[in-house]
């Protein structure tokens, strides 16, 4: 149950992150519980079939509650899409379950964060493209913060989350094993730097930003 819990908050913080409604600080927060959750279940026997339980729902939570709005259009396709999205997703945290069994932390942290992001690019280029829950859209109202993008895309937006989920993961695990508050002191100043540094350098972009060009009245 208490894993159970864990996924569904993922799946909350994501959907009260996500645009039109939504603050996207909680991004930064989001895949905490999921991944949790899956460290809980890492020496389960039956961990697999756990896993893609609880990333599924998660991921569905999310799904449906952001995208819900297909459904003015048509509920078949609204269906379809928040389970294949679902499932996509879902295979995509497994696939890291199946190498964080067997690598260590910073490997399997490393290969979460690129096979995510691979999995947004390759979302933007099949015929069932459905780029819109792609992490870095998700501060797609709050563009004062990401002018940064004009260099990374948005792809820099779904990284950034990710160094910070990981960042904060990591801290907690070394917490839960030493015992010493001086790691969640040291962990607080170091992920508010981790969001707050990108912010400001978005901030200065977007206050020393200059039009170029004729002036056109439309």
């Amino acid at each position: 149950m208490k894993n159970i819990l864990l996924a569904a908050l993922t799946g909350v913080l994501l959907a009260i992150s996500w645009p039109t409604y939504g603050f996207p600080l909680f991004l930064f927060i989001a895949f905490i519980p999921l991944l949790l959750a899956e460290y809980n279940l890492r020496q389960d026997k039956r961990s697999k079939r756990k896993i893609f339980g609880l990333a599924y729902l998660a991921f569905f939570i999310w799904n449906v509650a952001a995208t819900w709005w297909i459904y003015n259009s048509t509920a078949l396709g609204m269906w379809f899409a928040e389970i294949v999205n679902t499932l996509l997703m879902t295979l995509v945290f497994l696939l890291y379950h199946v190498i964080a069994k067997r690598a260590s932390f910073t490997s399997s942290m490393l290969f979460l964060a690129c096979l995510w992001i691979g999995f947004e690019y390759f979302h933007l280029q099949w015929q069932f493209s459905w780029p819109w829950l792609n992490l870095g859209n998700g501060f797609a109202t709050f563009t004062s913060w990401i002018q940064w993008y004009e260099y990374t895309g948005t792809f820099g937006g779904s990284l950034w989350v990710w160094i910070v989920n990981i960042s904060i993961f990591k801290s907690i695990l070394l917490y839960h094993q030493h015992k010493e508050k001086t790691i969640m002191y040291r962990a607080a100043v170091k992920n508010c730097l981790l969001i707050i540094v990108p912010i400001i350098i978005s901030f200065i972009i977007l206050k020393t930003y200059e039009e170029k060009g004729d002036e056109v009245e439309v």
